[in-house]
C-alpha cells in the first residue's frame, strides 16, 4: 500500500488538466500521495504555480515529482506545443485525467472559430488525448475523461454538429454545456471501439455536485444560485476520489467504456449510445483538430 488508504502508484507517470482547483487539484493531491510523478496542466500559470506549491506539500512524503505546464485547451497551437514539451521527456504515460473545463453564461468564439466551451471541454481534450496516444499505450493508459450528469440536457442532434460546434446553434450556456459534456461521453465510448487494440482504458463520470471554481464566471441565474448555494454543495474531494478509484486499483483494468455517478457505475443519457452520432463526432472533432 501507498501513503494513507491508497494504493501504491510509485513510478507511475500521470497528467491531470485543470489541476489548480476543484477535482483536478484534489486528483493531484490524491495522486502524489500515492507516489505518482504529476505534470499539472493549467491554463493560468498564476493559479497553477500556487496550486502546484499545494500539491508538491501533499505529496513531500511520498517523494513524488510534482511539475507544471502551462497550456490554455481552447487553443490547438497550445495543445500541440504541450503534447511536444510532453514527449519529449515522458517515454510512457500511466494516467491521463482530462478534467479541465468551462461553463460560460454567454456565447463566445475562440479564435479557431468554435464555441468556446465546445473548444475547451471537448476539442481540446480530444486533440490531447489523441498527441498522447502513443506515450498512453506504452504504459499504463488509464483515461478518465471527466463529465458531468449535465450531459443528460445536452442533445447533439437538435442541430448539425458544424452548428453546434460553431456556436451557430446556442441555447444558453447550459444547454451548450451539456452538449459538451455529452460529447466527453460519446468521445469516451467510441475510443474503446477505436483504441481496443492499443490496451487502453477510458472511463467517464459524473464527479458529483462539487464546490468548484467552475461557476465563478458564470454570471447566469443558475451560475449565481450554485454560488449561493456553494456551501451545501460536495467538497471537491469526493470528485477526486472517483477518479482515484478508477485509476489506482490493477484489479480494475479490465473496467472500461463505462460511465460512473461519483463512484457508482449507471447508464449516460440515451445519445450517449448513439454509434452513429460517436461516429460523426469523432470524424468532425479529426476534421476540427487536424488530430488525424
Amino acid at each position: 500500500m501507498g501513503t494513507g488508504d491508497h494504493m501504491s502508484l510509485k513510478g507511475q507517470i500521470a497528467l491531470v488538466t485543470g489541476a489548480n482547483s476543484g477535482v483536478g487539484k484534489s486528483t493531484a493531491e490524491l495522486l502524489v500521495r500515492a507516489g505518482a510523478d504529476l505534470t499539472m496542466i493549467c491554463r493560468s500559470r498564476e493559479r497553477g504555480e500556487a496550486a502546484l506549491a499545494e500539491v508538491q506539500r501533499a505529496g513531500a512524503a511520498a517523494s513524488a515529482e510534482v511539475r507544471l505546464e502551462i497550456a490554455d485547451l481552447s487553443r490547438p497551437a497550445d495543445v500541440r506545443a504541450l503534447a511536444g514539451r510532453l514527449a519529449a521527456w515522458l517515454p510512457a504515460i500511466d494516467i491521463l485525467v482530462n478534467n479541465a473545463g468551462a461553463w460560460l453564461h454567454r456565447r463566445e468564439i475562440s479564435p479557431e472559430g468554435f464555441e468556446m466551451m465546445f473548444a475547451t471541454n471537448h476539442l481540446g481534450h480530444f486533440l490531447l488525448t489523441h498527441l498522447l496516444l502513443d506515450g498512453l499505450a506504452a504504459g499504463r493508459g488509464r483515461i478518465v475523461n471527466v463529465s458531468s450528469d449535465a450531459h443528460r440536457y445536452g442533445d447533439l442532434r437538435r442541430a448539425g454538429l458544424e452548428a453546434i460546434a460553431r456556436g451557430d446553434a446556442w441555447r444558453g450556456g447550459f444547454k451548450s454545456y451539456g452538449d459538451t459534456k455529452l460529447a466527453n461521453v460519446l468521445f469516451t465510448f467510441e475510443s474503446i471501439r477505436r483504441w481496443e487494440d492499443r490496451g487502453i482504458t477510458a472511463n467517464t463520470l459524473h464527479p458529483g455536485t462539487l464546490r468548484t471554481r467552475i461557476a465563478r464566471r458564470n454570471r447566469s441565474t443558475l451560475g449565481l444560485l450554485m454560488r449561493m448555494t456553494r456551501s451545501l454543495l460536495t467538497r471537491p474531494e469526493i470528485g477526486g476520489r472517483a477518479v482515484m478509484r478508477l485509476v489506482e486499483d490493477p484489479s480494475r483494468d479490465d473496467v472500461t467504456g463505462r460511465y460512473f455517478k461519483v463512484e457508482e457505475e449507471v447508464r449516460a443519457q440515451a445519445q450517449a449510445y448513439d454509434a452513429d452520432l460517436a461516429r460523426e463526432l469523432w470524424e468532425r472533432s479529426l476534421a476540427w483538430t487536424g488530430a488525424a
